[in-house]
């Protein structure tokens, strides 16, 4: 009977279940019972009998345990029970592959030191026994021929198992980080409880376990519609669509995560595939749920997500200043004072929850990175030229192939991207958020839109017609700057999927602006790709040595790279060579594959799947992350504002992250400090790297490592300088325009900073408090004087 119910039972393990014997404390705990039963006053039980109960129980418990414990272990090897499945044993052999290559990536960064100098490979892999006997070929743990069936449905339960317990383990994270309540969080587990119970038998089906907890009655379609004060309607939708929305969203989170890490460990292999797209099917109605609430309550997600990020702010500053009084850094009882404040806010959102107020179209379009970024003279202009419109899910934006007319701002919702030219193999999310630019680059080079945007959720954006850009294009250098920076950041993940697609939008902005180099190169020149660098060809043409013709857009990568490692097996927009050579005007913009790969590790340090990179203490982590990494990510929020033209770009990466609020706050917090000096700084600097990797002028210089001397000199001494500055650019001819007036008195100013600064081989630097010394490479530079 127990092989039809429940799990169901073979006769290996019936003999397990039998062999095993009574050996727990619920039995003794009866005949214990009844010994006391048989002892009282009463006409049914004898002492003798308890006795024997007693002495019965315990013997056989003690003998089970003494006997047959010791004995199980040899029964399950006769059995044959104790051996792994071929599934389980193919993958233990790849993890050990795997493993080998950590081990040489973490001695390779660990071999050298400056105090002890370097360590052997040799004697350290005696160490690790687990890696010495790797003799046999690797192989792909699904590499198995296609006439086994039973080895192709054993491997599919296996990857659904796992992609479970990431979608688990995913949840862990986010109840630690404050994103769903205990109460969440206890429901979503017990769904994958229950579909681990039933993969053997049929497709992921953990989202079986949550529909009723997921409801969107249809008389809330007529809330909104009623004339109810808003405040009213919004108080009683946020209470009872709540749990739905959390529900959905983690799910939708948990899934992408285990989707993202199945894939990273597996590669693209066809049961990796299969669970994923089982995976990506289970979502739909949450999906569903989240468009259908943002449709008719769109302010709803909007409060739960700004309850959400509150609760997690102020969580993790408590984490930090305990942190800060384990280390030493802060007393107990100024950690105790600042942890009180904290305490109080955090009672204070859970009594009060916010209630957000819909920004208006105004809003939407100042606080967009493109729009908000750009001077104000210009916003104006371009704001009294932009259409506001809302597309439901599935509207196409534009088509491949089709002529560019304009471009598509995204402020709200997530549309998704196809292509038949570009690859999409290693594509699992080929979406694009809020805060996008679609359509930027083929307006400003002037060719068909390369791929399909398509709606994946309500989008709500605005539409800029291409005559205005290019009006905008030829307006200032720095502003042609920008749009080609912003630019980069959709094509590059649109070209490189498998690189750029783990990367949020604010996390591509800081790789653009900061630490990318864009550079113009004349014909006639001849590049090279270093080493672990990617180049994208934004316009202009390249030849190779076998004199193919490179038109835009394409990647530019090293002689000796290798393209599986991309994803670009087949592609034709590929290319790689030794060197490059310029057969017209043409720009690039460099990537440095170590930088992406840091700063995606570094943002997302504090996700589930960000655990493993870190090598620190939990105490450690915790003071030294968040200042250190905070600061070099989001990038220096008042000395890149200073920058020229990367200020654009700075302030798109504010307005990206934090809206229009911030800004404010870091020009004030930035107010009170010294900039001339700072921006004679980035000049020298500038002007030594001007001709790295070009005879032409570039565009954006290349990130130099060194670190430059510096000259220290009197408070008085710089002041002379500065108070000099205006005489010379007094001398300067009348300009023809206000602008080219200010950028040739800039031209006139830094040429005169750079001639002294040759001269005397010194940087001038006023020391106000150590605190305020910033020494940072310079990420900008001003554009060339006019012919």
């Amino acid at each position: 009977m127990l092989r039809h119910f429940g799990y169901g039972l073979d006769l290996k393990e019936a003999m397990i279940l039998v062999w095993s014997g009574l050996r727990g404390a619920v039995a003794l705990s009866l005949s214990l019972s009844v010994k006391r039963t048989s002892d009282s006053v009463q006409p049914y039980l004898k002492p003798e009998v308890g006795t024997m109960f007693v002495f019965f129980t315990g013997g056989i418990v003690f003998l089970t345990l003494i006997f047959n414990g010791s004995t199980t272990q040899f029964l399950l090897h006769i059995l044959g029970m104790d051996k792994l499945l071929p599934t389980k044993l193919r993958i233990l052999k790849y993890t050990r592959y795997e493993m080998l290559k950590k081990a040489l990536e973490a001695f390779g960064e660990l071999r050298d030191d400056e105090e002890l100098g370097p360590a052997d490979w040799v004697t350290v892999k005696k160490y690790i026994t687990c890696l010495n006997d790797l003799d046999y070929e690797p192989e792909h743990p699904h590499d198995v021929g296609d006439e086994d069936d039973c080895m192709h449905i054993m491997n599919l339960t296996d990857i659904r198992v796992r992609l479970l317990n990431g979608v688990q383990a995913a949840y862990w994270g986010m109840l630690e980080e404050g994103r769903i309540t205990q109460v969440t969080a206890n429901i979503l587990m017990r769904s994958v409880d229950e579909a681990m119970d039933l993969v053997s038998g049929q497709t992921l089906c953990d989202w079986k376990g949550l529909k009723s907890n997921v409801q969107f009655p249809n008389y809330y379609r007529f809330l909104q519609r009623s004339r109810l004060p808003r405040k009213l309607v919004t108080y009683f939708t946020v209470e009872r669509l709540e749990s739905g929305c959390y529900i959905c969203a983690a799910f939708l989170r948990a899934h992408r995560i285990a989707r993202r890490q199945l894939h990273d460990f597996l590669g693209d292999s066809e049961v990796a595939r299969t669970v994923i797209d089982e995976s990506n099917a289970e979502g739909e109605e949450a999906r569903k749920f989240l468009e259908d609430v943002r449709v008719t309550f769109p302010q709803v997600l909007r409060v739960l997500k700004t309850r959400q990020v509150t609760y997690s702010v102020l969580t993790h500053l408590s984490e930090y200043i305990q942190n800060l009084q384990k280390t030493g850094l802060l007393e107990e009882k100024e950690m105790v004072h600042l942890d009180d404040a904290l305490q109080t806010d955090l009672k204070k959102l859970q009594r009060n929850p916010p209630i957000v107020k819909m920004p208006r179209v105004s809003d939407l379009l100042n606080t967009h990175p493109l729009v908000g970024a750009l001077p104000a003279a210009v916003r104006d202009t371009l704001l009294s030229n932009t259409k506001e419109t809302l597309r439901g899910q599935g509207t196409t934006l534009y088509r491949e192939g089709s002529r560019p007319t304009g471009i598509w701002l995204v402020s709200i919702g997530v549309v998704k991207w196809t292509s038949q030219r570009l690859s999409r193999r290693h594509s699992l999310d080929p979406i694009l958020s809020h805060g996008s630019t679609l359509g930027l680059y083929e307006v400003l080079i002037g060719k068909p839109y390369i791929c399909d945007m398509t709606t994946d959720s309500m989008v709500q954006c605005f539409f800029i017609e291409t005559e205005k850009i290019e009006e905008l294009l030829h307006s200032d250098p720095s502003i042609e700057i920008f749009l080609w920076q912003e630019s980069a950041l959709v094509l590059a993940r649109l070209l490189v999927p498998h690189r750029f697609e783990k990367m949020g939008m604010h996390e591509m902005r800081v790789l653009v602006a900061e630490r990318s180099t864009m550079n113009i190169y004349i014909k006639g020149e001849d590049l090279e790709v270093e080493q672990n660098c990617i180049g994208i060809l934004l316009e202009g043409f390249l030849k190779i040595e076998n004199l193919t013709l490179i038109t835009p857009p394409a990647l530019l990568l090293p002689w000796n790279a290798d393209l599986s490692l991309f994803g670009l097996e087949s592609s034709d927009y590929c290319h790689t060579a030794r060197r490059y050579q310029v057969e017209a005007r043409a720009r690039i913009i460099f990537f440095d594959e170590a930088e992406a790969a840091h700063l995606h590790v570094q943002t997302s340090a504090s996700l589930p799947q960000g655990e493993p990179a870190r090598s620190m203490s939990k105490e450690h982590s915790g003071l030294l992350s968040w200042p250190e990494s905070f600061r070099r990510s989001r990038g220096s929020l008042g000395l890149a504002a200073e920058m020229l033209p990367g200020g654009l770009s700075s302030r798109a990466l504010q307005l990206s992250m934090y809206g229009g609020s911030v800004v404010s706050l870091s020009s004030g917090q930035q107010g009170h400090r010294r900039q001339r000096p700072r921006h004679r700084v980035q000049a020298a600097t500038t002007m030594t790297n001007q001709k790295k990797h070009s005879s032409s002028y570039p565009r954006m210089p290349s990130i130099s490592k060194e670190r430059h001397l510096l000259s220290v000199q009197s408070e008085g001494s710089n002041m002379k300088r500065v108070a000099a500055l205006p005489e010379v650019a007094a001398t300067a001819p009348a300009p023809a325009g206000a602008a080219q007036g200010q950028r040739r008195a800039m031209n006139l100013q830094e040429e005169y900073n750079s001639s002294e600064d040759s001269a005397g081989e010194e940087v001038i630097v006023r020391v106000d408090s150590p605190s305020m010394l910033s020494f940072r490479e310079s990420t900008a530079v001003p554009p060339p004087q006019e012919q």
